[in-house]
């Protein structure tokens, strides 16, 4: 009877506690919020120094953001840009974001890193010159690509913005604030004082930088053009304007439309700039 009573008690532990375990999954379960898909979330960091250098990044939610006031605006850029038209936002200017923090380094730019490996850049005298928006709620009324959700930069209509890549960055996860100089200084180094390599180094940097990273600079969402291509070779080159042609066009949902930004001419002094950059990095 001793031994009986014994195992009933050892048993009566043991289903008490799986009892337990599948109530706390059940609770678990039920109270876990549902998981957002990308460009859906509602938090983004925000990265500065503080008063003493030091780097650290703050967490902002979309309600906190939009507390700045809301504005429903359209976009004759954007139209433009994506083809398409009748576009809508709801907005908040980005230098009411800027005038919340004091920037004692010198920090003239932001960087916007995003949830799909894009990076992009923008000064704040751009930001300030072209009162820049930044979309937390995007409609549209033709097809959306997986890629645009906010947040999402805008240049709001009467605002004459160079029409360039970098005013159309997505899928933002990360503002942080950094010095232009500092950032594009590996880059400028390479273009060194030849006259083409310099102009095809500006359009890098405005159209294609943001998926095609050099030097530690640029986003990941492009193959490694260095990599892809030997530019000291014609053949090479000549894949390069084809497949440069192949994607980036209008019909191509799935990336951007480059090739209204950066005309042939344009592309070839890109071509010249990484020619220079590859001998730089085989030197």
């Amino acid at each position: 009877m001793l031994l009986t009573g014994y195992w009933k008690s050892v048993m009566k532990q043991i289903v008490y506690g799986l009892l337990v375990m599948l109530v706390a999954i059940g609770i678990s379960s039920c109270s876990a919020p549902e998981k957002l898909g990308v460009g859906e979330q509602r938090v983004f960091r925000i990265t500065h120094a503080d008063s003493t250098g030091r780097m650290f990044s703050e967490i902002w939610t979309g309600p906190r953001l939009e507390s700045f006031g809301v504005l429903e605006i359209s976009s004759e850029y954007f139209d433009r840009a994506m083809h398409t038209s009748d576009s809508r936002f709801s907005t908040v200017r980005f230098s009411r974001l800027l005038e919340k923090f004091q920037l004692k380094r010198g920090e003239d730019a932001v960087l916007l890193n995003c949830f799909d490996d894009y990076q992009g850049i923008l000064s704040l005298h751009d930001i300030n010159r072209y009162d820049l928006r930044l979309a937390t709620n995007i409609k549209l009324t033709s097809y959306r690509p997986d890629w645009l959700n906010p947040l999402l930069i805008i240049v709001p209509n009467g605002k004459q913005a160079p029409f360039q890549e970098r005013f159309l960055t997505a899928n933002i996860r990360e503002l942080k604030f950094v010095r232009l100089n500092d950032y594009y200084a590996p880059l400028q180094k390479i273009a060194g004082h030849s006259p083409e390599a310099r102009e095809g180094l500006e359009v890098f940097k405005n159209n294609c930088l943001f998926c095609h990273s050099l030097k530690g600079r640029g986003g990941n969402k492009g193959v490694r053009l260095l990599e892809a291509y030997n530019f000291s070779n014609e053949s090479d080159r000549r894949r390069m304007l084809i497949d440069f042609k192949n994607s980036h066009h209008k019909d191509n949902s799935e990336k951007q439309d480059i090739e209204q930004f950066v005309t042939e001419e344009k592309l070839e002094r890109v071509i010249d700039f990484l020619k220079k950059f590859e001998k730089q990095v085989e030197g």
